[in-house]
């Protein structure tokens, strides 16, 4: 059996991370060979595919210089040319199956309408199958103009919940949508005692304090709704830890300072995050829309209670008392204060014992390479 994964984004995330991990589990298997196109300026993901490439020669790693962009539907309607070349390019490796690897409906569609055009299966493996309107982009409705056609087109999809599974069921996808939960390290996201991580992270201990991990993106994750959220009096004895980076890191630190937060509000790096999630009372996550955020889980499966928006993969697994309004700084303030005055309950163990057991980067692999294996067979 021969597989053609196909990725033309040019910025490597979480789903990336995702796609490797469950491509190891692939070409594990003996009778398979893998031939992955991936666009030459996201250059993290092409070492990472060489290093793989070197452990297991039956992958073969192909760059491009097709890059996705905002118009994608756009560009495949007038620019039959990029059509025609990567069909010619899917005929030549002549896979059994196409697996498109989509951050969203538009970005990797060039694969699944390639693999139309030669009649081979196509699956797309889906973060966030969101509207460009949902995500609050500029020229919202423009964008989503062809997205119905982009969402009927493949033959089968991978997404990564149930609520993303119905969103894309609701949206107009025809083929199976099949579950894949994604994979965390259990062994380094582990129970710790608090005050001992909160001592090595020079973070004040005995006051509530509340974590936000994750890239600084202000239009999805609204880093800055929490900020203002901790600026309001009604929370002034509350501490928060940013960790991350994003293209937003400096209107965030220009926002602290503005709101002279500095002794309340800090910023880490990444690599913290493991000593960070059970130092918190609480991981928030008020973004606009998110797929499965990787942070919910890591978080979740150190004991530490998670206060997410009541949308996507947090409204498919927090309980109704852990979903906050996130539409507003004023909303969040309100959920925050909600939550210390009401003891700053534990999340259920049996949630917690469900990601550390079924959410495992080894059960993500072996579910992964099952479900993908069973959708190519023949439609």
């Amino acid at each position: 059996m021969t597989l053609l994964f196909y990725d033309d984004r040019p910025l490597f995330g979480g789903h990336e991370a995702m796609t490797l991990l469950g491509l190891e589990a692939i070409l594990a298997k003996p009778g398979i060979k893998v031939h992955f196109i991936v666009c030459e300026e996201n250059t993290t993901l092409v070492k990472r595919l060489e290093t793989l490439r070197q452990r297991f020669p039956a992958l073969t790693v192909e760059e491009t210089d097709e890059q996705a962009s905002r118009f994608e539907a756009i560009r495949h309607f007038f620019s039959r040319g990029r059509i025609a070349d990567l069909s010619a390019t899917i005929r030549r490796i002549a896979p059994d199956a196409v697996v498109s690897v989509q951050g969203g409906i538009e970005p990797s569609s060039l694969g699944i309408i390639a693999a139309n055009k030669c009649g081979v299966r196509a699956i797309s493996y889906l973060a966030m199958p969101h509207s460009y309107q949902t995500m609050g982009a500029k020229l919202g409705r423009l964008l989503d103009w062809g997205a119905p056609m982009l969402i009927e087109r493949p033959d089968a999809f991978i997404t990564s919940c149930d609520e993303l599974a119905a969103h894309l069921r609701a949206r107009g996808a025809k083929g199976p949508v099949e579950v894949v939960f994604p994979g965390i390290d259990t062994e380094r996201f582990a129970p710790a005692d608090r005050d001992e991580c909160r001592r090595a992270l020079d973070l004040p201990v005995g006051v509530p304090l509340f974590a936000c991990v994750g890239r600084i993106d202000l239009r999805q994750k609204q880093q800055d709704r929490l900020v203002r959220a901790v600026s309001r009096p009604i929370v002034d004895e509350c501490h928060l830890v940013i960790g991350g980076e994003g293209p937003d890191s400096d209107t965030l630190d220009q926002l602290i300072e503005a709101r002279k937060l500095g002794n309340r509000v800090r910023r880490i790096p990444w690599a913290d995050t493991a000593k960070l999630y059970p130092a918190a009372d609480a991981l928030v996550i008020p973004s606009r829309y998110e797929g499965v955020p990787l942070v919910m889980l890591e978080a979740l499966a150190c004991g530490t209670p998670v206060l997410g928006s009541d949308c996507d993969g947090m409204r498919d697994l927090l309980p109704d008392e852990f979903h906050i309004d996130a539409s507003s700084s004023a909303a969040v303030a309100a959920a925050l204060r909600d939550y210390v005055d009401r003891g700053m309950p534990k999340p259920p163990e049996e949630l917690c014992e469900r990601v550390r057991n079924g959410m495992s980067i080894p059960g993500f692999q072996k579910t992964f390479a099952e479900t993908l294996l069973d959708l190519v067979k023949p439609i």
